[in-house]
C-alpha cells in the first residue's frame, strides 16, 4: 500500500512538472482524482491532499528545484505526511458523528463572518481566493465546520485532562538544568559620547572631564542624565545586570576586565568614547525554578498533549475502519 502511494505521488509530481501535453493533463487529473486512503465510508484523494500542502510545495520548488531526485523525495515526504493528519482529522469528525454530537449552525456561521473579515476583508475578496484554488463557499464553510468540531473534540478528550503537577516541573528542571543556565553577568553603568563630525577629539575631552568629577564625588548616574548620548540616559546611565552576549565584543571585553566598584578609562571607538563602570559581579549560575516554571509547564503540557492526542488517535483508528489505497 506504502508503494502505490508513493507512486501516486511520484507520477502526479512527474505530471505536474512536465506539463504541455494534453494526454499528460487528463492522466493527471486522474490521478488527483484517485482515492488515497478511506477512513469509515469517507474517501480522501489525492487532490485533497494537494489542497492541503500546496502551499509548501512552493517552498520546496524554490529551495530543490534544481534537483529533481530531492524534489520528489520532499514532496512526497509532506503529502504523506498531510495524509496522516488528514486522516486523524477525519477520525475525529466521525467520532462525532457516531457519538450523536451537534453544532449549532449559528456558531459556524459567527466563525464563518470572522474568518472572512480577518483573513479576506470581504466576500467578493474570498470568492476570488477560493476561485484561484478550485473552491466553493460551501468547501469553506464545511472546513471550517471540521475545525470546531476537531478543536471542541480535542478540547474534551485532551485538553480538559491534561495537568502537570509541581514534582514533575521539578523534575524536568532538574534533569535539565544545563538549559537553564544563565551567563555570568555584571552590574553595569555607561556613559557614551559620540564623536562631532567637526572634531574627533571633543568627546574624549568631554567624557575625561566627566570621569575626574566622578572621581571627585559626582554621581555617575547624574553624569549620565546629563550628557550620555546613547539610550540609556533617561536610566542614568543604568544597564543593570548585562551578559557579555548583550554588548560589543570589544566593549564586552573591557567590562568583564573591570573589578567590582572599579570604574574604566576612556574607551575611544570611531563612533564616540565610552566610560563604564561595574559596581558587581554574578558567576555562571542556573536561572531560580520560579523563574523559568511557567515555561517548563508549557513544554510539559505540549508533551502530554502530544501523548494523550497520539493515544486518543490510536483508539479511534482501533475502532474504525482506514484503508490505504
Amino acid at each position: 500500500m506504502i508503494k502505490i502511494r508513493a507512486y501516486l505521488w511520484l507520477a502526479i509530481a512527474g505530471l505536474v512538472m512536465e506539463p504541455g501535453f494534453s494526454g499528460q493533463a487528463v492522466r493527471a487529473q486522474e490521478l488527483l482524482n484517485a482515492v488515497i486512503a478511506m477512513v469509515n465510508e469517507t474517501p480522501i484523494t489525492v487532490d485533497d491532499v494537494k489542497l492541503q500542502t500546496a502551499p509548501f510545495e512552493q517552498q520546496i520548488y524554490r529551495q530543490f528545484g534544481q534537483n529533481p531526485t530531492v524534489l520528489r523525495q520532499k514532496i512526497n515526504e509532506m503529502r504523506q505526511k498531510y495524509l496522516e493528519l488528514m486522516i486523524d482529522r477525519q477520525l475525529i469528525i466521525s467520532e462525532f458523528e457516531t457519538e450523536g454530537y451537534t453544532m449549532p449552525e449559528s456558531i459556524v456561521d459567527d466563525l464563518v463572518k470572522e474568518r472572512i473579515r480577518r483573513e479576506y476583508g470581504d466576500r467578493l475578496t474570498l470568492t476570488k481566493t477560493l476561485q484561484s484554488q478550485g473552491l466553493t463557499h460551501e468547501s469553506f464553510r464545511k472546513r471550517i465546520r471540521e475545525e470546531v468540531i476537531v478543536d471542541a473534540l480535542m478540547a474534551r478528550e485532551i485538553n480538559s485532562v491534561v495537568l502537570i503537577s509541581p514534582f514533575e516541573i521539578e523534575r524536568y528542571y532538574a534533569e535539565n538544568i544545563e538549559q537553564y543556565q544563565r551567563a555570568s553577568r555584571v552590574r553595569l553603568w555607561m556613559i557614551f559620547i559620540q564623536n562631532r563630525p567637526d572634531d574627533d577629539q571633543a568627546a574624549g575631552k568631554l567624557l575625561g572631564e566627566i570621569r575626574e568629577k566622578i572621581l571627585a564625588g559626582v554621581s555617575f548616574s547624574e553624569m549620565a542624565s546629563i550628557y550620555d548620548s546613547g539610550t540609556s540616559q533617561a536610566k542614568g546611565g543604568d544597564w543593570g545586570w548585562v551578559e557579555e552576549s548583550v554588548l560589543r565584543e570589544d566593549l564586552a571585553a573591557v567590562a568583564f576586565a573591570l573589578k567590582a566598584g572599579e570604574m574604566s578609562e576612556i574607551v575611544s571607538k570611531e563612533e564616540g568614547c565610552y566610560l563604564m563602570r561595574v559596581d558587581e559581579h554574578r558567576p555562571a549560575e542556573p536561572q531560580p525554578l520560579d523563574e523559568v516554571r511557567s515555561d517548563i509547564e508549557k513544554i510539559l503540557m505540549a508533551e502530554e498533549r502530544n501523548r494523550l492526542q497520539q493515544q486518543w488517535i490510536s483508539t479511534l483508528r482501533k475502532k474504525s475502519f482506514v484503508r490505504y489505497y
